[in-house]
């Protein structure tokens, strides 16, 4: 089997795609955390400009408030 194949073969195998999938997960969780903490350190008047509350943070955090407003953060 050459190295191509065998590539192949473990790309479309299940077990690699549930751990790219849990990766997935974990990598938006992250920055989902990375940038709630980032949103605690502004002051309410910066976090206005972009549109964001100090309410909305727990949101950010669980992933329920997306944008780019923030993203650029990350």
């Amino acid at each position: 089997m050459t190295t191509a194949s065998l590539l192949n073969h473990l790309y479309h195998c299940g077990i690699c795609e549930q751990v790219t999938a849990f990766y997935e997960i974990w990598k938006h969780h992250r920055n989902c955390v990375r940038g709630a903490a980032l949103l605690e350190y502004m002051n309410d008047h910066q976090l206005k400009d972009i549109g964001l509350t100090r309410g909305d943070i727990p949101a950010v955090r669980r992933g329920l408030i997306r944008g780019s407003h923030y993203r650029s953060m990350l």
